[in-house]
């Protein structure tokens, strides 16, 4: 039996109307890694997770408190179990909920205005802070320029958290070095347990017509001036600009900002645990 003319025609229409998306979002991305400014991309970034209520209070990541790989990572030996942390990208304040519960004093930062005002909640009454601040003002505040949102950010600091997945909101490698440079001025014995997201081959869409489109596109404007994009650089809806690191990357990254890669795992969401190295170790190099 043949299936009914209505049901072809509405198959037909949907496919026709997932190809415009997925061209759309090709062209879309496309036009932002070319004329876009890298320094710019943190602004639309913050836009884009303006949107998401999940990060706050009543919101499903947020209501799943630490996820399995973040307590693992609390609890390793070389994590001290007391004492202040930085918190850098806090969120709408999931993990420093977590650390107050834990005993921790939070000195924590967000650039994401509803995420501020969620975060800033989570700390009323118990002497921890959390200010509105970028990894741009951590970088600023670290080179001594006293006078912006983290002007009051000073140790000690027993541990750094950088807020889930925030590194890979550092698209360039250069700032990458540049805040964990900072960190390790501001704190500078403290471990820092960070995740990312990490390059596995091909960090192109995996839909073939998607890929072969967004190559072509990607030569076209690049032809008429547009910006070389960096193989790990990708654009969601919910998420804005993420980069990807390869592992090989991020441990040479690292070990450029004076850390070594203590503890890393590319299983569940990839994670790590960095310890400052010592000046005999080469950090900085």
């Amino acid at each position: 039996m043949a299936a009914p003319l209505w049901s072809r025609l509405l198959f037909y229409a949907s496919r026709a109307l997932s190809s415009a998306d997925v061209a759309q979002q090709v062209l879309r991305d496309e036009l932002l890694f070319a004329y876009m400014h890298p320094n710019q991309r943190g602004a639309l970034t913050s836009a884009a997770y303006a949107l998401n209520g999940d990060y706050i209070p009543g919101g499903a990541i947020f209501g799943a408190g630490l996820f399995p790989w973040e307590k693992a990572l609390l609890e390793n030996p070389r994590v001290p179990n007391s004492g202040r942390v930085l918190v850098a990208a806090a969120g709408g304040g999931r993990e420093v909920a977590a650390l107050l519960a834990r005993g921790y004093d939070v000195y924590a930062f967000e650039p994401v205005e509803p995420f501020l005002e969620s975060a800033r909640r989570v700390v009323q009454g118990s002497g921890s802070r959390v200010v509105g601040a970028s990894y741009a003002d951590l970088v600023e505040r670290a080179a001594g320029r006293d006078g912006g949102p983290l002007r009051d950010c000073t140790g000690p600091f027993d541990l750094c958290l950088l807020g889930w997945g925030s590194l890979s909101h550092l698209t360039e490698p250069g700032v990458v070095v540049q805040v964990l440079q900072g960190l390790r001025v501001l704190a500078p014995c403290a471990p820092v347990i960070t995740s990312f997201m990490l390059r596995r081959g091909e960090a192109e869409a995996t839909n073939g017509g998607a890929r072969k489109l967004r190559r072509v596109v990607r030569r076209v404007l690049q032809s008429v001036g547009g910006r070389a994009t960096p193989p790990g650089l990708s654009f969601l809806n919910f998420a804005g600009f993420l980069y990807s690191f390869s592992q090989e990357e991020l441990f040479e990254l690292c070990r450029q900002a004076g850390y070594a890669v203590h503890y890393f795992s590319d299983r569940d969401y990839p994670h790590a645990l960095l310890l400052p190295l010592a000046s005999s170790d080469g950090a900085g190099s």
